[in-house]
């Protein structure tokens, strides 16, 4: 990643506003992978605060919240910096997928390295914003760190009525490092206090959790002092310690659902699948009790399809 017209800008006098674009590597044709950066210098010493969003290249939601945070943030307004990568996965964002045909590895560690190093190696605060993708929605749910007490605080400012406090290696089902690798747990473990925000999914784009994000994010600025303004309060949220992956097990369409926030029992069924026939091929239960997370919006269904998260 060439950083260092980046770094020119992170050292820039304030109040500025500058953009830039940060080359991850080539497409098979040797067109450049450029992600896009504003950076915001404020008129006061502060934090400094990076936010990026659709490192899964489908989430569209996510961009749209960080499309918002630039409209909304004046140099003038701000104390510190503020970086702001509205679409981290470039080449998958071109086809609203999670990989590039022709790019595939960057859904994957090459792309993570690049940001750890980037965000680690200058340190401060990370908010990594993602949704469900194309095909499946989300609750609001926010993730942190156990052991990160600033992200913790940076969560609970956000405001989502659920949190999850990750713990190293505690993973549930067949993986127990699941997320222990993901990008804002390394850098948290690096010590930069860390967030991901899980917001929406589907398409269009939900305006009204677009906005609700955008405000969650404002208001977590507020709380890490990059905006001199007063902190709202949020409601205690519920602490999830724990979740579960749900995915089909047969191919056809998914039926009679769980909604988005049901609390479910071990063993209650999530949905059918109905095979191109009409006839029920499976049915999908929960391997646990809690929250329902996450569910299909497109009921079209491959065996292996991620459908359903439970939180408890």
């Amino acid at each position: 990643m060439q950083a260092d017209q980046l770094d020119a800008l992170l050292a820039s006098a304030g109040p500025a506003r500058s953009t830039t674009a940060m080359r991850l590597g080539e497409m098979p044709g040797g067109s450049a992978i450029e992600v896009p950066c504003t950076v915001f210098r404020g008129r006061d010493d502060g934090p400094t605060v990076w936010v990026m969003a659709a490192r899964d290249g489908d989430e569209v939601h996510a961009s749209l919240v960080a499309m918002a945070l630039l409209r909304s943030i004046t140099p003038e307004a701000l104390a510190g910096t503020l970086v702001v990568m509205p679409i981290g996965n470039v080449p998958g964002f071109g086809v609203l997928s999670r990989e590039h045909p022709l790019a595939p590895t960057y859904l994957e560690e090459q792309m993570d390295d690049a940001y750890f190093e980037l965000i680690s190696a200058r340190g401060g605060s990370f908010i990594d914003l993602h949704s469900a993708g194309v095909p499946s929605e989300t609750v609001d749910w926010t993730l942190y760190v156990a052991g990160d007490d600033a992200g913790e605080s940076l969560a609970r400012a956000y405001g989502s009525p659920f949190v999850y406090e990750h713990r190293m290696g505690a993973g549930e089902g067949t993986d127990p490092g699941l997320l222990d690798g993901a990008l804002f747990v390394r850098a948290a473990n690096a010590g930069v206090s860390s967030i991901l925000i899980e917001a929406g999914g589907g398409l269009p784009p939900s305006g009204d959790t677009v906005a609700r994000a955008h405000a969650g994010v404002t208001n977590a600025l507020r709380a890490l002092g990059s905006l001199a303004e007063e902190v709202e309060s949020r409601p205690t949220p519920r602490v999830l310690r724990g979740f579960r992956i749900v995915t089909a097990g047969r191919g056809g369409f998914f039926e009679d659902g769980a909604a988005l926030g049901d609390e479910v029992s071990a063993g209650q069924m999530l949905a059918r699948i109905v095979d191109a026939y009409g006839e029920t091929v499976e049915e999908i239960r929960a391997p646990v009790a809690g929250v329902v997370l996450t569910i299909p919006v497109n009921p079209a269904a491959g065996t292996g399809t991620w459908a359903y998260e439970i939180g408890w």
